[in-house]
């Protein structure tokens, strides 16, 4: 295989065969095939073997990156105090609820923290000691949003990805919006 290929190609994430499968509809049909007594590899059969990408990494990223910051952790429900595990596994899995911030008050330059502990906590394809969340100094005062930038390197073979975007979050209903990353339709 030519070199350069090879280098643009990088190693496949478990849930990118996942996604992939329900994507195609074939989560369900069986991955070994064959044809006339030899095995034959499917698309799906050989993706680890081919590898992806950056920019269908980069968007499976996206994806996940959505689902966690618009989800509202259960210490926002329930006291966890007690209950170290529950903290640190999935059944915490989210932001705090900032809902109850206004925009003027001093916990609001909490989110950074909250979203880079949520990022260190959740998303293991970035790189702990490359992450850097910074709030921008944007504030729009009528529609009570602010802006934080995150940076950070997606873990990857055979080089890591670097990743820069945007989050902007609107404190009155605590939706996040991530800008440039790539469209995820």
């Amino acid at each position: 295989m030519n070199k350069k290929r090879e280098s643009n190609r990088f190693q496949v994430p478990l849930m990118y065969a996942f996604r992939e499968a329900f994507e195609a509809g074939d989560s369900r049909k069986l991955v070994e095939e064959r044809l006339g007594g030899e095995r034959v590899v499917t698309s799906r059969a050989s993706l680890a073997r081919r590898g992806t990408d950056e920019v269908r990494l980069k968007r499976n990223l996206v994806i996940d990156l959505l689902a966690l910051v618009n989800t509202v952790d259960l210490g926002s429900a329930v006291d966890l105090s007690d209950m170290e595990w529950v903290r640190q596994s999935v059944l915490n899995f989210g932001l705090p609820d900032i809902t109850h911030l206004t925009s003027d008050e001093e916990g609001v330059d909490d989110i950074a923290k909250y979203l880079a502990d949520a990022l260190l906590q959740h998303e293991p394809r970035l790189d702990p000691d490359s992450l850097v969340v910074t709030r921008d100094e944007f504030f729009d005062d009528v529609e009570q949003r602010v802006r934080f930038r995150v940076s950070a390197d997606m873990a990857c073979r055979p080089a890591d990805v670097p990743i820069d975007f945007v989050a902007e979050i609107d404190i009155s209903s605590g939706k996040v919006l991530l800008s440039r990353l790539p469209v995820t339709s």
